[in-house]
C-alpha cells in the first residue's frame, strides 16, 4: 500500500513536469525561428516588406518581444532543470513499478522491499512529496 502510494505521487509528479519540458523548449525553438524570419524577411523584402509590416519601428518592437519570449523560456527551462526533474521522476516510478512487481510476484521479502522504498525514497524525495 505505501509503494502504491508513492508510486501515485511520482506519476502524479511527473505529469506535472513532462508538458512544461517540451512546451519551454518549443517556445524558445519558435520565437528564435519566428524572430529570424522576420528579420530576415524585411532585409529582403526592402520597403515593401517594412511598410507591410508597419515600419522598422513596429518590426523591431515585435522582433524584441518574440526574442525575449524564446529567450525567457529557455532560461526557465534551464533554471527549473525541468528535464532533469522529469527525468528523476521517471527513473522513481520505474524503480517503484519494479519493486511493486516484485511484490506481488513474491520476489521480494518485506525486509528487502523496505530496504528498497528507504532508499528509492532518499534518492527520489522531491518525486515523493
Amino acid at each position: 500500500m505505501i509503494v502504491r502510494d508513492a508510486l501515485k505521487r511520482a506519476e502524479v509528479y511527473c505529469r506535472q513536469y513532462r508538458p512544461w519540458d517540451g512546451r519551454l523548449l518549443i517556445i524558445s525553438i519558435v520565437c528564435g525561428a519566428v524572430a529570424t524570419l522576420l528579420a530576415g524577411g524585411a532585409v529582403a523584402g526592402g520597403d515593401q516588406a517594412m511598410k507591410a509590416l508597419g515600419g522598422w519601428k513596429i518590426l523591431c518592437s515585435i522582433v524584441a518581444l518574440v526574442t525575449a519570449t524564446g529567450t525567457a523560456a529557455g532560461a526557465a527551462h534551464k533554471s527549473l532543470q525541468i528535464t532533469l526533474k522529469v527525468l528523476n521522476a521517471e527513473r522513481c516510478v520505474a524503480r517503484l513499478r519494479s519493486l511493486e512487481a516484485g511484490l506481488v510476484a513474491g520476489n521480494v521479502t518485506p525486509e528487502e522491499a523496505l530496504a528498497l522504498y528507504q532508499k528509492i525514497s532518499d534518492e527520489h524525495a522531491v518525486c515523493l512529496v
